[in-house]
């Protein structure tokens, strides 16, 4: 019973207490262990045994005693019975774990000890006791009072508390911001996530405690301290950020957005301080600046349209190519632009292709503000969202007119090296059809009194041999691949002789007019400048129709600019010549304006002119080095400019070789050229000069000659151009048997072989066709006197 082992004072504290308790009596068990103890100094084997029995056997000895109001109630039990067991599920339980926990406890005499439990309840929810059992003795009884707490919701909490710290600690160690928790008073960094100490640069342990201010520079630490004081107030969450820069060392730094809230937590205050690295974005922020810039800054015109060709936006190069300003062409229609020349189907093509999605290229003829006509490459893209829907278009414009001018030239330029190929094809066998012509017709009017008709006959044909020959020049001048003449000429002397043959040629109707300057030089062929002159003032002339008017000649001096060189005819920059020539005729129609240097072109009628004028001017100034330009407006006249490189005045005087005589002479020479009437006038001119003559009209018959009788001939005579071997290789295979043997070279054209160069080609003279009599002559008597010396 109770009140036999319990005071009276404590029996009234038990029944009342508030606290569920049991007591059980442990005076038997009690004495068992002493005795036990007791055999533990005899038999150690015995004791162990005996104590293992009684842990696992003795629950009988340990009995329930008493059972206060409190734990009655725990146990959902009406009142106390002899045995309680059996009344409630989680009572049985604990009783059970009770009795066990006192025996495994009872040999360590504690007087007092704790224990946890889970069980039960009869509602089968889980619960968890904590039980607090204490041993008291009391006279001859030994007593264990057990006090019961019900620690379930604790447990929960402390569980769910548990669970709220690991996910934090998880938050804070996964997110990609870096985290720093810091004491409020001390500015101590007490807590820190992994990304943290990435954006830091420091390890954990030297991030830990240490000043959160310390990674600022002295520059932005005023700014960040200002900022932290503003928003640990109170603890109220904040939504102001900073944007500020953090130290790394090496004055390397590091844009960051900082947010900070204060909170406290237990009786600490601390601060969350969040840090956004903006390293990205301040990358991507300056990639969309730089493109920005690029736009701003690039040549090519940047246009970007609604989906309806509304302007929404237009970079400089825009304003400047096209003249608006882009003021002036926010939301108004691309179709500003149009100048009409560009047809209605074109622009519906480019509609159909770039609303379906793609990319067009193509060219436009736009009108700028002023009025001017341009043309323009352009490659328009769609933009679309993330729906694949079209959003806008961009359009890349580049201005290709002075492109498209250069290419004129070009074409122009091909043009004249494809007519140059051809005249000099076909000034070889005309120049050996004139040698025959004029050779046999001076041989002829040798052979006739000079006051015969047939004498006047044979001269009105080697006139007209020799008109030929100078349209063959001026076909090889126009090609550029004639021989000249150059030197440093004052160029106004031309123009002054003339000047002076127009004068005396033209209707008195007609108004010369000249302004030039006297110290003016170029290096050039005073015959091809004289061509030039004389061709287009004669073009002049002719554009005024007989009705009147002036021709206007200006002779200047000019510095060109790189970019005004180009324009003009990709010249390099320097100081021109430029000879003008200007008149107030009929003007030439803007559609033939890129083909007015074009060979035998002309607009004038059948048999008024040939068209070669100024495609011969063309080649001329272009074999100098120069350009020619022209300008014209139908009705009121044109300006053609010549410019040519400027040149210092050369004092020397030009010296030339004094005529050989060429009288009866004495020698062997071999002629070969593969024109039959050639060779005969050949043979006829040097027979008459005293030589005896060996002709062949084959290179291969020649050369075998020569090695039948090498030691006879004193001089060998060759053509350039014959089949199977030409003269220049017969000259080097008959070099290698005699190589003193003088050889001269008779050519109608060549493109290897020149006046200027024929000795580098190991030759001793050279004679270009179509020549008399008295030419050749002259040359075979020097080259004979040369290899006598």
């Amino acid at each position: 019973m109770v009140h036999e082992i319990m005071m009276p004072w404590f029996q009234e504290v038990f029944l009342k207490s508030s606290i569920p308790m049991l007591v059980f009596d442990i005076t038997d068990i009690r004495k068992k262990c002493k005795e036990l103890q007791q055999t533990e100094l005899i038999d150690i084997d015995k004791y162990i045994n005996e104590e293992l029995f009684m842990k696992q056997y003795c629950y009988s000895d340990l009995k329930l005693q008493s059972i206060n109001k409190s734990a009655l109630e725990l146990f959902s039990l009406e009142e106390k019975k002899e045995s309680c067991r059996g009344l409630s599920k989680s009572f049985d339980s604990i009783h059970d774990n009770i009795r066990q926990f006192i025996l495994n406890k009872i040999f360590d005499e504690k007087k007092s000890i704790t224990h946890e439990y889970s069980c039960s309840d009869s509602l089968n929810n889980a619960v968890k006791y904590k039980l607090y059992i204490d041993f008291i003795q009391s006279c001859e009884f030994t007593f264990s009072l057990i006090s019961i707490f019900d620690i379930s919701n604790y447990k929960k909490s402390e569980l769910i508390l548990t669970s709220f710290v690991e996910k934090y600690y998880l938050l804070l160690k996964t997110i990609k911001d870096a985290i720093l928790i810091v004491d409020i008073y001390s500015g101590l960094i007490l807590e820190a996530n992994e990304k943290a100490v990435e954006i830091f640069k420091v390890g954990m342990n030297k991030l830990i405690g240490e000043k959160h201010t310390k990674f600022f520079s002295s520059d932005e630490k005023l700014r960040y301290e200002q900022f932290f004081k503003e928003n640990i107030q109170d603890d109220q969450k904040s939504e102001e950020t900073i944007n500020i820069f953090i130290d790394q060392g090496d004055n390397n730094l590091i844009p960051v957005q900082i947010k900070i809230n204060a909170a406290l937590v237990g009786n600490q205050r601390v601060a969350q301080i969040v840090l956004y690295d903006m390293s990205n974005r301040f990358k991507m922020e300056e990639g969309r600046r730089l493109l920005a810039t690029a736009v701003d800054q690039v040549a090519e015109s940047v246009v970007i349209t609604d989906v309806y060709g509304g302007i929404q936006y237009v970079n400089p190069a825009f304003e400047d190519i096209s003249g608006y300003s882009y003021t002036e062409m926010l939301g108004k229609n691309l179709r500003v632009l149009q100048s009409g020349e560009t047809p209605p189907y074109h622009y519906k093509l480019m509609w159909d292709e770039i609303s379906a999605g793609n990319v067009w290229r193509g060219t436009f003829t736009n009108r700028k503000k002023n009025g001017e006509i341009y043309k323009e490459e352009a490659t328009i893209t769609p933009v679309k969202d993330n729906n694949d829907n079209i959003i806008s278009y961009v359009a890349v414009k580049r201005d290709i007119t002075q492109h498209l001018l250069l290419e004129n030239q070009i074409r122009q330029s091909q043009k004249m090296q494809a007519i140059g190929t051809l005249a000099g094809g076909v000034a070889h066998d005309f120049n050996n059809i004139l040698t025959a012509i004029m050779g046999y017709a001076e041989l002829s009017q040798s052979q006739c009194d000079e006051k015969t008709l047939l004498y006047s006959n044979l001269s009105e044909i080697i006139r007209g041999a020799d008109r030929a020959s100078k349209l063959v020049d001026q076909i090889l001048k126009f090609s550029r691949q004639s021989e000249k003449s150059v030197s440093s000429l004052k160029l106004s002397l031309i123009v002054n002789e003339v000047f002076k043959l127009l004068r005396a040629s033209l209707p008195a109707n007609i108004e010369l007019v000249s302004e030039y300057s006297d110290s003016l030089f170029v290096k050039a062929d005073p015959t091809q400048m004289h061509q030039i002159v004389m061709n287009l003032c004669t073009n002049a002339y002719q554009a005024l129709e007989g009705k009147g008017g002036f021709i206007k000649l200006r002779l200047y001096q000019k510095q060109l600019s790189p970019k005004e060189g180009v324009i003009i005819g990709n010249l390099p920059q320097g100081s021109y010549v430029c000879l003008q020539v200007e008149d107030n005729g009929i003007g030439i129609p803007p559609e033939y304006m890129q083909r007015i240097f074009e060979p035998y072109f002309t607009t004038k009628k059948l048999h008024e002119g040939t068209g070669l004028g100024l495609s011969v001017v063309h080649g001329i100034v272009n074999d100098h080095g120069g350009a020619v330009t022209a300008e014209s407006v139908p009705g009121r006249g044109s300006r053609l400019t010549v410019y040519l490189p400027e040149a210092k005045e050369d004092f020397e005087d030009n010296k030339y070789e004094s005529e050989h005589s060429y009288s009866k002479s004495e020698g062997s020479i071999l002629v070969v050229d593969d024109e039959q009437p050639i060779t005969f006038f050949l043979v006829q001119v040097l027979e008459h000069l005293g030589y005896k003559v060996v002709a062949c009209v084959s290179s291969q018959d020649a050369y075998e000659m020569f090695l039948k009788k090498k030691e006879e001939f004193d001089l060998v005579i060759t053509d350039m151009g014959m089949p199977g071997m030409t003269g220049l290789e017969l000259s080097e295979k008959i070099k290698r048997i005699n190589p003193n043997i003088p050889i001269m070279l008779c050519t109608g054209f060549s493109e290897h072989v020149t006046a200027e160069n024929y000795k580098q080609m190991g030759l001793s003279g050279f004679v270009s066709k179509p020549f008399n009599a008295g030419n050749l002559a002259r040359e075979v008597t020097r080259v004979m006197g040369a290899s006598k010396k």
